[in-house]
């Protein structure tokens, strides 16, 4: 529970108590540091609604008072505090923690971390600090590198630098990267079971069960099903355990590989996975140093131009840089992105993808999955367009001799076009290999697209707020988000790698 107004904590709580739920685990919410435009907003709608629960312990405090020893109750700990000031922060926490403790609390589960040293050199203080509780430690195995690396540098986890040489000539191949995370997520579990009296561990799953049942495995960790009460015949039929409860050796998800937004919205590994949503990726302060202040829309075209040639780590939607295969790219994305000032279209590109007819699966640019296959991708891009030029692409796109396909949106979720099908699927990368099935690893489709569309623009809002409200900059980007279209383009001619680009730049 995340500082809920004390009616709804008590509602809450009886309610699992009503049901036989013995277990809480008591988090807080921690707003985001604010800049001057944030500020505004905070001091606006960031409003406690209870001010009697402004920390965990406040509601630790409240359940043991109004329970009693009915609820074993848990809280949060932080290996590597919660600030950039790490030691004083760390030591604030411990603090915290025993006073957590002495309210109440029953046992600790700790964010993911994966320098190992550093945590059981924590475990140590808070054991002399008096704090005696079971400590849970929190293990994240790495599934894709993306993820792994946004979701440490939004939580401020430390990468012992070993870590990230290992993982850099892995990166590419989603498999190895996950083949990886498990073998360092099984070291971590060994080394803390050897080293201390740990014996339980909680697996932050990101909805990916593989990698979990493979560590539960190698971890010799007791695995059964879980404890419930005795059931009547009736509700027994309904809730068999035999007929819900997965065995590790039996049972796999139909589709573990992390596809980020570019994937299937059925596929459990859907969505971007750091659970963070529509952010900027990057915290307020360095957002400004990275973007400045534009005032005009070729202020912000260069940002997108300098984002691709290298020279910009991030923008708004991408926190990593341009992958290898982008250079391929580059001249055609260049006469997008430029500011039309400068001899370009101003048309915004957040996704791009050349096509490619069979190349090798072990390239180390295109390639994925298992050795002796073929990958083929189809061209795409995604960008951001004003309404008319959003017109005369479409009007481009019906007239092509060739299948184009296309999804539109803008903020509004009522403003969509497209010429997909309902229910349909464009996939648009895809690997031949030995023995198996067509695996199709990139796909674009209309319940994944408004998602994606709805965060896009969401994120022009987040960066808008860095900014004072009356400023040039807050209404350009207020200006840009109510009116712009978010357009993604799939050119189905996979042989002709021109075919996209000469389209794009016919217009």
């Amino acid at each position: 529970m995340m500082g809920p107004p004390r009616r709804e904590a008590s509602r809450i709580d009886e309610k699992l108590a009503e049901k036989g739920e013995k277990n809480v685990w008591s988090l807080e919410f921690f707003p985001p540091k604010t800049s001057e435009g944030l500020a505004n907003l905070f001091s606006q709608y960031w409003v406690a609604s209870d001010t009697r629960f402004q920390h965990a312990i406040d509601l630790v405090r409240y359940i043991r008072a109004k329970h009693g020893d009915y609820f074993c109750i848990g809280v949060a700990g932080y290996p590597e505090g919660l600030n950039e000031d790490t030691q004083r922060s760390m030591y604030n926490e411990l603090e915290f923690l025993k006073q957590k403790q002495d309210a109440g609390a029953q046992f600790i589960v700790t964010q993911f971390f994966y320098d190992t040293d550093r945590f059981l050199s924590w475990v140590r203080l808070c054991r002399e600090r008096g704090i005696t509780v079971p400590i849970i430690p929190g293990i994240m195995p790495i599934q894709n590198y993306n993820s792994f690396r946004r979701m440490s540098n939004l939580c401020r986890v430390h990468v012992p630098p070993a870590l990230l040489s290992s993982l850099e000539p892995l990166k590419m191949d989603d498999a190895k990267v996950k083949e990886y995370g498990v073998r360092l997520a099984e070291k971590m579990v060994a080394r803390i079971r050897a080293e201390t009296d740990i014996r339980a561990f909680h697996i932050y799953t990101l909805n990916l069960e593989k990698s979990t049942t493979q560590l539960i495995q190698a971890a010799d960790v007791p695995y059964g099903r879980p404890s419930t009460p005795p059931l009547t015949h009736v509700q027994a039929a309904a809730k068999s355990p035999s007929a819900n409860w997965p065995t590790v050796s039996g049972w796999e998800t139909w589709d573990e590989f992390p596809n980020g937004r570019y994937g299937d919205s059925r596929s459990p590994a859907f969505g971007e996975l750091d659970g963070y949503g529509a952010s900027l990726k990057v915290p307020p302060e360095d957002a400004r140093k990275l973007w400045g202040a534009p005032v005009d829309e070729d202020d912000i075209a260069r940002l997108f131009t300098a984002y691709v040639e290298g020279k910009l780590s991030c923008i708004p939607w991408c926190d990593i840089p341009v992958w290898d295969e982008t250079v391929q790219l580059l001249p055609s994305l260049l006469r997008l992105n430029r500011p039309k000032s400068e001899g370009g279209k101003s048309w915004w590109t957040v996704g791009s993808q050349p096509a490619v007819d069979g190349i090798d699966s072990a390239d180390p640019t295109f390639g994925f999955g298992p050795s002796n296959g073929f990958i083929f991708q189809k061209s795409f891009v995604e960008l951001f367009v004003t309404e008319s030029e959003k017109q005369a692409l479409v009007q481009a796109i019906r007239a092509s001799p060739v299948p184009v396909t296309y999804f539109a949106g803008t903020s509004n979720p009522k403003d969509f076009e497209t010429n997909v099908e309902p229910n349909g699927l464009n996939a648009v990368t895809w690997g031949v290999f030995p023995g198996k099935e067509v695996a199709q690893s990139t796909i674009i489709e209309e319940h994944s697209f408004r998602a994606w569309c709805e965060e896009a623009f969401a994120i022009w809002r987040e960066w808008e707020l860095l900014f004072p409200p009356r400023s040039a900059t807050h209404k350009l980007l207020r200006n840009i988000h109510d009116t712009r279209w978010l357009v993604t383009v799939v050119h189905h001619d996979y042989k002709d790698p021109e075919a996209l680009w000469k389209l794009l730049e016919s217009l």
